[in-house]
């Protein structure tokens, strides 16, 4: 296969299509400098930018070739977890307002992508929670309760409506509102883009060495230069080395991707709706469908491995997800992958991402950890990243932050 280590999104807007951003030089100052050129950064700086606050990003290496590059181009009106698992490691109210803040923002996301000038292909899309057996249905039950019972919207279909819906084997599904299908390539460079338009200046190959601070500002230093600011959006996915005091409170480890070549006629027949966001709570699966009858399948989470073996766990778990894509559709068994590649998958211990500031960076706010799918949630972490720097922040923006644990 000519895909493996290739990721589907970068390839589909190569980095010859794309508009270059120079590198930072010289000293500057700004109200914001946000840190990282991925979705969750260009939304940072579209929204901040947009709120008539002056705003620098700085990207290490080129806009939307990190963990943007690899997502599987969903938007999910809940957190990257099961609820359950959430109530029960933060309890019910900082759960409640977790699934209510994101429909809002899934919502509220889909609509300004679909409202920038440039295309990121966003379209609205049922995300199914399916349960393949009675075992996982019983849990599934329980996850539906316990949503109902904390005033969540969690409609159950029986297994013969979700078949009609997902085509595959089913013993009960929810079916959530409010999800998209997107371009999360294309997503970052449109809103990087309109965050230009708005007076933001964009930086490329321009690495952060570190930040300082004092009682007044913050000191972003650079290889070239230094920007002083009154604050910073860390939106690195992960603590890095600039902030290694917080690896404690994420837990990072490795998922995988796979697009298939396009499906014959017959396949596609037996397949399920091209509309369907497809997830297993049980598996911890993704499925989506793209342009030319292909299917993203995402998944096969697991511990990092060394660097000298990617290459050789990249094709063992792209085998992987095409026999598990092939038990959910028989019918496309013997269909090879055209892509398949590895995604740093930066979570938290309850399954909530770090949004909001840490006692021991002043001037700083952090928007980290999304886990596989918080594209919803970057477009939360801009708006909050707004609220605090105009110092609006609302009570619920706590839910996301360090404090829920102090």
């Amino acid at each position: 296969m000519p895909g493996y280590g290739a990721r589907y999104w970068a390839d589909r807007t190569a980095s010859a299509r794309r508009r270059t951003y120079s590198k930072f030089r010289g000293s500057d100052t700004s109200d914001v400098v946000v840190i990282g050129g991925g979705l969750t950064g260009c939304a940072s700086a579209y929204a901040l930018s947009a709120a008539g606050l002056r705003v620098v990003l700085l990207e290490a290496d080129r806009l939307a070739e990190g963990g943007t590059a690899g997502g599987t181009g969903v938007i999910v009106p809940q957190p990257d977890a099961s609820y359950v698992s959430v109530e029960n490691a933060a309890g019910r109210r900082v759960a409640r307002i977790a699934w209510k803040e994101a429909e809002r923002h899934a919502r509220e996301f889909s609509t300004v992508l679909r409202k920038l000038p440039l295309r990121s292909d966003a379209a609205p899309a049922s995300v199914y929670l399916n349960a393949r057996l009675a075992d996982e249905a019983a849990s599934l039950r329980r996850e539906q309760a316990m949503r109902k019972s904390a005033g969540l919207d969690a409609p159950w279909l029986s297994a013969q409506a979700a078949r009609r819906m997902i085509g595959t084997d089913t013993a009960g599904a929810i079916r959530l509102r409010d999800g998209a299908t997107f371009d999360p390539v294309r997503a970052a460079l449109a809103l990087a883009a309109a965050a230009v338009s708005k007076g933001a200046r964009i930086f490329e190959k321009s690495p952060v060495r570190r930040t300082k601070f004092t009682r007044k500002d913050a000191i972003v230093a650079l290889v070239n230069g230094t920007i002083r600011t009154r604050g910073v959006v860390v939106a690195t996915a992960e603590p890095g080395t600039l902030f290694g005091q917080l690896r404690r409170h994420v837990e990072s480890l490795e998922g995988h991707a796979v697009v298939t070549e396009p499906l014959a006629a017959a396949m596609r027949r037996e397949a399920g709706g091209r509309d369907a966001i497809l997830t297993e709570l049980a598996a911890s699966s993704w499925l989506r469908w793209l342009p030319e009858d292909r299917i993203l399948f995402a998944g096969a989470t697991a511990k990092p491995v060394p660097v000298r073996q990617r290459d050789k766990a990249i094709v063992q778990r792209t085998a992987q997800l095409m026999y598990e894509l092939s038990l959910r559709y028989p019918i496309i068994s013997g269909l090879p992958a055209r892509w398949g590649w590895r995604e740093p998958v930066v979570s938290t211990p309850d399954g909530l991402p770090w949004i909001g500031p840490h006692r021991n960076y002043p001037h700083h706010f952090f928007a980290i950890a999304m886990g596989w799918h918080g594209d919803a949630l970057a477009w939360l972490a801009a708006r909050a990243a707004v609220r605090h720097f105009r110092g609006e922040s609302r009570r619920e923006d706590e839910i996301w932050s360090f404090a829920r644990y102090l």
